[in-house]
């Protein structure tokens, strides 16, 4: 058969759901197919967008024939803007088509261990604390929204369903100030215009809230403040200037507009809002992985966090009595936690190193040989996984088990088989931190062999 013509129709019958949470189907014996928002089961009319080799990547045109476990998306945007990738399929199936699809990349590496059945969030939908949406300019009209799946188009939005009401009300009142003070909006093509992103983040009651510009900050911002304040009890205003001609969103460290002390209690540790504070995004799941996590953990047992950030997870088990270790290479977070660990009364039982892993995890290691039980090391990378020279140290040191804490299976799969010859995965447990979307939230626990 010859590659399909771009732009051709067909129907196919879907036969799996990738990981992407696209369909894959098949376009007689030499190519594969994947359709987004198309079910396992379903037969659907495709038109082919581009093909690569023996791959053909398609829109879907129609269902003919829908699965049974697909439902009608609460948000009208479904599909459009890029956030959500699941929300046509039932919740039960979601969790279901998580662990087949973290199994199955698990197995591609050579881990074999059984996984757990996903473990569901409390609240499927209104469960993101944090909302990043970047200003764009939609038929003359400035908004804010999602970019476009695989684009920098911006889609508009008014809601979104992963976040509760103080969404809503917040892109309100942003927007009518913005359009009041003619701020103009910020074009990548030419470099030019001021608003790039707003960013906010809502923990028990308080809205911490950054704007990110595109050179000096207007100086009427406050009055931006006084119209949140009307509609959200505590409320502060930070503000970050980026001039970079990037995808990243914060440029220069936020600087706060308006600042109210703004201090919540996450898992009985007391902290401080911060712009660059890192909270997982879904509170009920995280809470569930850090008790999943502390149960994990023997009774006394030093713990090493070989990527603390601003040691939110170490507080809780210094709390619980456990001397932790913090490792993290930027200072600034650990600075961040020495102030955390003393607001709360556990900095007696806390170490902090600012250092890269790889150098710090044997002079630790060393230091602890003496303890009447075996240290343990957490490992919570970012999605690129664990550093090479990480694991190579990893791998030569002994008497130590793992906690594995990872947002990406793909890269979980490649740094266990990469550990495998010295650790046993003696448990995996996916945790559903991102309904309606591709995403899972993964806990390993290895034994050292």
């Amino acid at each position: 058969m010859n590659p399909p013509l771009v732009g051709s129709v067909h129907t196919v019958t879907v036969r799996d759901l990738g990981s992407g949470g696209e369909g894959i189907a098949a376009l007689g014996e030499a190519f594969t197919v994947f359709v987004p928002f198309a079910l396992e089961g379903e037969t659907v009319r495709i038109r082919v967008n581009h093909v690569r080799r023996n791959l053909v990547f398609a829109d879907l045109l129609s269902v003919e024939v829908p699965s049974p476990l697909r439902v009608r998306p609460v948000c009208y945007r479904f599909g459009k803007c890029g956030g959500c990738d699941l929300m046509h399929l039932s919740y039960d199936a979601q969790l279901l088509a998580k662990h087949k699809a973290l199994t199955v990349t698990l197995a591609k590496a050579g881990i074999t261990a059984p996984v757990d059945p996903v473990v569901p969030s409390p609240e499927p939908l209104g469960y993101r604390n944090k909302l990043q949406l970047p200003f764009g300019i939609v038929e003359g009209r400035t908004v804010l929204g999602f970019f476009q799946e695989k684009t920098h188009r911006v889609v508009p939005i008014k809601k979104c369903f992963l976040h509760k009401e103080w969404a809503e009300t917040l892109i309100a009142v942003t927007l009518e100030f913005v359009k009041e003070k003619g701020y103009t909006v910020y074009d990548e093509r030419t470099g030019k215009g001021l608003l790039r992103h707003l960013v906010a983040r809502m923990l028990q009651g308080a809205l911490c809230v950054t704007l990110v510009v595109n050179g000096t900050p207007p100086k009427d911002l406050k009055q931006l403040h006084t119209a949140l304040k009307e509609r959200f009890d505590s409320v502060s205003l930070w503000v970050s200037v980026n001039r970079n001609r990037n995808n990243v969103i914060f440029g220069d460290p936020p600087v706060p507009v308006v600042y109210e002390r703004q201090t919540v209690t996450e898992e009985g540790i007391a902290l401080e809002l911060h712009p660059l504070s890192f909270f997982q995004v879904n509170d009920g799941v995280r809470s569930l992985l850090t008790q999943a996590v502390s149960r994990a953990i023997p009774p006394s047992a030093p713990v090493i966090d070989a990527y603390s950030g601003v040691g939110l997870l170490g507080a809780v088990l210094a709390k619980n009595g456990h001397p932790i270790v913090n490792i993290e290479i930027v200072p600034e977070a650990i600075a961040d936690a020495e102030k955390l660990y003393r607001d709360n009364g556990v900095a007696q039982n806390a170490t902090h190193i600012a250092g890269d892993a790889a150098v710090e995890l044997p002079k630790v290691l060393t230091e602890l040989k003496a303890s009447a039980v075996p240290p343990v090391i957490v490992l919570d990378p970012p999605r690129k996984g664990l550093d090479s020279a990480v694991v190579s140290t990893l791998n030569a040191l002994t008497g130590s088990d793992l906690i594995y804490i990872s947002c990406n299976p793909a890269t979980l799969a490649r740094d266990l088989n990469l550990l495998s010859a010295h650790y046993t995965v003696t448990r995996i447990t996916p945790f559903d931190m991102f309904p309606m979307t591709k995403h899972v939230e993964t806990l390993v626990l290895l034994c050292r062999k």
